[in-house]
């Protein structure tokens, strides 16, 4: 895939904002979906060789079961709207509809055909696009110097705008020490892995220690020691969450 400005813009924009190289493809993927080049589907049939050419003996049978049925399930309706002529405008349609039909079933055809072969064509593409995204990054040693404005540009706007409050105010520092523990609460019961369980009920035991002492040193209280004595107690507790 040939990367365009807008291209390369996108993704220096995303490191700026501190995105990760697997969030950067992903959302590059998503955002030029449009842009992706297709999947090259190996042995893929053309119309005239699907069908056959000359037509088999499956496909003759297939023609004549459809026409056999496109007269039963229309004939009434042809002899009301022409009358005498009703069979011969039967005839004289039945190989334009059973074309379409044929037309529609290779398109079907091809489209399963796509799918099969879409998830080794994106794993693929995410290893290419991998490899060429690593050096729009302003850390890479070959990021083109033109592009420094821009990485520069936007992150001064992304700190700008998602600088954390005043950290001088305990409100805020509480505020935002809730928000970690909120996340680390979310991926206690996220993860099915024990190893991984233990180490965020670890962290989120200090993180709620740390709330405990601000808030404790904001009202001028004595702080609480949440820190069990019996650290059995606590790794029953982290053994439960695992179970």
């Amino acid at each position: 895939m040939k990367l365009e400005e807008k291209h390369k813009e996108f993704v220096v924009k995303c490191f700026a904002r501190f995105m990760t190289l697997t969030n950067i493809v992903d959302a590059f993927m998503e955002e030029f979906e449009a842009d992706l080049p297709p999947p090259d589907i190996p042995d893929l049939k053309t119309f005239d060789e699907w069908m056959g050419d000359p037509l088999s003996d499956e496909a003759k049978y297939d023609e004549r079961l459809f026409r056999e049925a496109f007269i039963e399930d229309h004939q009434e309706a042809y002899k009301e709207k022409y009358g005498d002529k009703a069979d011969e405008r039967l005839n004289q349609d039945i190989p334009e509809v059973y074309q379409a039909e044929c037309e529609s079933s290779y398109a079907r055809y091809c489209e399963i055909r796509r799918r099969e072969e879409l998830p080794k064509h994106h794993a693929q593409l995410r290893k290419n696009l991998f490899n060429r995204f690593r050096r729009l990054d302003i850390d890479h040693g070959q990021f083109p110097d033109k592009y420094k404005a821009l990485f520069n540009d936007t992150r001064d706007e992304f700190c700008k705008n998602y600088r954390i409050p005043d950290l001088n105010v305990p409100e805020n520092v509480v505020r935002e020490l809730e928000t970690l523990y909120g996340y680390e609460r979310q991926r206690i019961f996220q993860h099915g892995n024990s190893k991984n369980v233990t180490k965020h009920v670890t962290l989120a035991h200090q993180i709620l220690k740390t709330i405990i002492a601000c808030n404790a040193i904001d009202t001028k209280q004595e702080v609480v020691d949440v820190t069990p004595q019996d650290v059995k107690v606590l790794k029953e507790a982290q053994k439960a969450l695992t179970d």
